[in-house]
């Protein structure tokens, strides 16, 4: 199946506002239940960045062209240094004991921004290129 430019953009920013409800359910029953900061409620939050992305660059990527393939190239270059930058800032976070995470929320963190941070990347990067 394949779909036209606006079908696709349209199917992208459904499914951005559908994270973004989940988002604010699960964060709101978390907060609601005192167990706010579980490590999935970031994760959906860039779950939805990277919806309502897609549905931005849907019309651009549909054609894998050279320019998309910089574009993605470019972006995920970006998104190592910064994502290894991420990593920097929390090591020492952790060895004095500023913040105190389980394992599961420390990757959910790394995993949200891994994934927000790349597709701002793309995004940043499609209105340079």
């Amino acid at each position: 199946m394949k779909m036209n430019s606006k079908t696709g953009r349209i199917f992208f920013l459904i499914a951005g506002f559908i994270f973004l409800f989940y988002t604010l359910l699960i964060g709101f029953a978390s907060i609601t239940t005192g167990n706010f900061f579980a490590g999935y409620e970031l994760v959906y939050f860039s779950v939805t960045i990277m919806s309502f992305c897609l549905a931005y660059l849907y019309p651009q990527f549909k054609d894998n062209d050279e320019r998309t393939k910089r574009i993605r190239e470019r972006g995920i270059f970006f998104s190592f240094f910064i994502i290894v930058g991420y990593m920097v800032i929390l090591m020492p976070l952790f060895q004095f004991e500023v913040i105190h995470l389980n394992g599961y929320q420390t990757v959910s963190i790394l995993a949200s921004l891994a994934i927000a941070t790349v597709f701002s990347s793309f995004v940043i990067l499609s209105k340079r290129y």
